[in-house]
């Protein structure tokens, strides 16, 4: 079969082509190929045409490759809105199993992304599917001329945990820090774990900033720790220079 304009899962999935055997309430498909705009998609395997099934078979087992393909898409079609990052997805996957909680593998590579409001170039990672979530190991995020290394899990119930350290951030390359009226440079490092649930989250951040300035105003250097417990966040930081000394903590609502 060809088709255009293809939906399923309330997404538009563009134009396919496929060799298909339907039998058993499963569609077998082979050489497949989805385009959408400059994306595209072959994702040959075993799919149920409905589910939970009667006969208590598995529902889905498919192998996908995907090129450039949106996250919007994606996220849309597996029902996780609530983790705001875009981008374009590349990558190789293998999942079977139950279509609202999956178990499989994979790789994948995101550009141009933005996640939380935040941009960066790239990010690598590999995948673990294992039916309530998805793990992620090996996560590389590059922007600018630093990067991020970490670890993630990523419940499909909205829980989370992580593990993560950045280095040689520019600061003026983070919309987190843009000020228009004192613009922000120096070079961040910092160190970052949590657990929790989105709408719950818990986590703790230290981090330093080095050669800090606030427009032509040299601050010099900055250590500072983040604590996030719900909805109350725990500052605290010291700067030092030759010109400036101060410290502070607090308690933010």
């Amino acid at each position: 079969f060809t088709g255009d304009r293809m939906r399923a899962w309330d997404v538009d999935w563009g134009r396919g082509a496929a060799k298909l055997v339907i039998q058993n309430s499963y569609v077998d498909i082979a050489n497949s190929l989805i385009k959408k705009n400059d994306a595209e998609m072959t994702a040959d395997g075993r799919y149920s045409l409905g589910y939970p099934r009667k006969d208590s078979g598995e529902e889905f087992n498919t192998r996908v490759a995907i090129t450039r393909w949106p996250l919007a898409d994606l996220r849309h079609a597996f029902q996780i809105e609530d983790y705001p990052v875009e981008g374009a997805l590349s990558g190789n996957f293998h999942l079977y199993g139950r279509y609202e909680g999956p178990d499989g593998f994979g790789r994948m590579t995101i550009d141009r992304g933005v996640a939380y409001g935040e941009s960066f170039d790239t990010a690598t990672a590999s995948l673990r599917f294992e039916g309530t979530g998805v793990r992620l190991d090996g996560i590389d995020i590059r922007k600018s001329t630093g990067g991020v290394t970490g670890a993630a899990w990523v419940g499909w119930d909205g829980a989370y945990s992580f593990n993560a350290d950045g280095a040689k951030l520019p600061v003026e390359s983070l919309a987190i820090a843009a000020f228009k009226k004192a613009p922000l440079s120096g070079v961040l490092e910092f160190s970052a774990s949590g657990s929790g649930t989105f709408d719950d989250p818990k986590y703790d951040v230290r981090l330093k900033v080095d050669d800090l300035f606030a427009a032509d105003e040299g601050i010099g250097q900055l250590n500072g720790r983040l604590g996030l417990r719900g909805e109350l966040l725990t500052p605290a930081f010291d700067v030092a220079s030759l010109r400036l000394s101060a410290n502070g903590s607090g308690r933010i609502a």
